[in-house]
């Protein structure tokens, strides 16, 4: 366990736990998105918590034109890409 502790670094940890924390940003704004989405539409169209596809951002621009939720939602995914490329590159092939 230790021999595992001492190979990571400190940018190694900032990376991993910034991409968790963009991860569950996400998956926050996404359940927002959801809900003003379903708030619109009827009972039967509605889309489910549990599982949702990718048509939630695609729906949520449809219906709310100038909110920048997705907006962020898109910088969230654009973060959790680049900590994964710099932990590939600082980690993995150290």
């Amino acid at each position: 366990m230790s021999m595992i502790m001492s190979q990571l670094s400190l940018p190694v940890i900032i990376a991993a736990c910034l991409m968790a924390t963009a991860a569950i940003l996400a998956n926050m704004i996404s359940f927002i998105m959801i809900g003003k989405i379903n708030v619109l539409l009827p009972e039967n169209e509605r889309i489910s918590y549990l599982w949702w596809g990718t048509r939630v951002r695609k729906q949520f621009k449809q219906l709310y034109p100038g909110n920048k939720l997705a907006l962020l939602l898109d910088a969230c995914f654009v973060l959790m890409l680049l900590c994964f490329a710099f932990l590939v590159r600082f980690w993995v092939f150290s």
